[in-house]
């Protein structure tokens, strides 16, 4: 066999629903048949991704506990092959996965997807953050025309159910409280805040203003686009709050 067949082979019998045997592989007296051999590999590649789920998925495992969440990796391994460098990034679609595993239990797709969105927010690119002084060096050099930007760990998810709650509590090593649908959805910002990543629910307004940045609408467009989608909310009140607090938590570039 070329290297290249040997290689495409292992990869095959390492992927495949289950470990088999292999003619390439020599059989000596005294040593383990050539599928307990390879069985030494197809199961070490499992019980790596599975280990890698629950580091990238740490307060989901808790939460599921050890039996129900290995059930759930395994099976995702088994369906989703790793193909990244970094080992660090597998289970990017993990979270999609227990949702349509779990459709019953919203709560733990949310849970799982807010462990993905601060472990990319801690691993995120770094920026310069926008100060108090840049903005009014934008506000001087072009006034009609500002622009503001979210640094790049900053993301938005929606929750439906008190999952925040239940992170906190498994994050303080608490009883986690019972699962409970929201009276209406809520989203929840997610970034990185020096070192830091952070969370935490954002309002209507709000939510519907950092989109519209990361769209890319400028300052005198998205003021009128936020008074038109909520007019019984004096926007020019809230919207300088809002970005005080935007300034403070480090969400936008300079």
């Amino acid at each position: 066999m070329s290297l290249q067949s040997l290689q495409d082979s292992f990869q095959t019998i390492v992927l495949s629903q289950q470990c088999t045997e292999a003619d390439w592989v020599n059989e000596r007296a005294g040593s383990l048949p050539s599928k307990d051999r390879l069985a030494i590999y197809y199961n070490a590649y499992r019980i790596r991704l599975i280990d890698v789920l629950r580091d990238n998925f740490e307060h989901t495992a808790v939460y599921l506990g050890d039996d129900w969440f290995n059930q759930l990796a395994a099976d995702y391994v088994q369906t989703h092959p790793s193909t990244y460098n970094n080992i660090g990034y597998y289970g990017h679609l993990f979270a999609a996965f227990i949702a349509n595993q779990l459709p019953d239990d919203l709560e733990v797709a949310e849970l799982a997807e807010l462990d993905w969105t601060l472990r990319r927010a801690f691993d995120g690119e770094d920026s310069d953050v926008l100060t108090m002084e840049t903005l009014q060096v934008k506000a001087t050099t072009d006034p009609e025309n500002i622009q503001l930007f979210a640094v790049p760990t900053l993301t938005l998810t929606t929750h439906t159910c008190n999952t925040l709650d239940i992170w906190h509590a498994i994050d303080k090593e608490e009883t986690p409280p019972t699962v409970a649908p929201l009276p209406q959805a809520v989203d929840v910002l997610v970034w990185r805040k020096g070192h830091s990543p952070h969370f935490r629910s954002v309002s209507p307004l709000e939510s519907a203003a950092i989109s519209m940045i990361q769209k890319g609408v400028n300052l005198n467009d998205l003021g009128a686009h936020l008074q038109a989608q909520f007019p019984d909310v004096d926007v020019s009140v809230e919207f300088g709050q809002m970005l005080h607090r935007w300034i403070g938590d480090e969400v936008l570039i300079a």
